[in-house]
């Protein structure tokens, strides 16, 4: 579908992956669930050190703007990959709080906005 595909592509686009993949899990359950994510990075040879302190300082700046980002625990490194959890909690003032993916695109589009805004007051 057209978020999947914008996702994927925003991947490679924006973030700089040589391929990029999202797929969907849409649950039904009762009660909701949380957002979660699994993020699957395909490295090649690393530095687990560096990587892992490049993840908390991402995680860092996304909590920023997203105050309910959260590492859902450690990177899970393999021999040439490492897969990381992230859950977003939404503030739960318009929406409820397991709709963190609305709060992260909401959010998103905020920060996008105020960075255009610097950038067009320094020209």
């Amino acid at each position: 579908d057209e978020f999947t595909t914008a996702t994927a592509r925003a991947l490679e686009s924006i973030g700089g992956a040589r391929e990029g993949k999202a797929l969907i899990v849409l649950n039904p359950a009762e009660p909701p669930t949380m957002m979660r994510n699994a993020i699957h990075l395909v490295l090649g040879p690393h530095d687990r050190g560096h990587v892992g302190e490049a993840i908390a300082a991402a995680v860092t700046r996304m909590q920023a703007f997203v105050p309910g980002y959260r590492l859902g625990g450690t990177p899970v490194f393999g021999s040439d990959r490492v897969t990381v959890v992230v859950t977003v909690e939404g503030a739960g003032d318009h929406l409820p709080a397991y709709a963190g993916n609305l709060d992260i695109m909401t959010s998103a589009a905020v920060r996008v906005c105020e960075i255009f805004a610097a950038e067009r007051q320094l020209a």
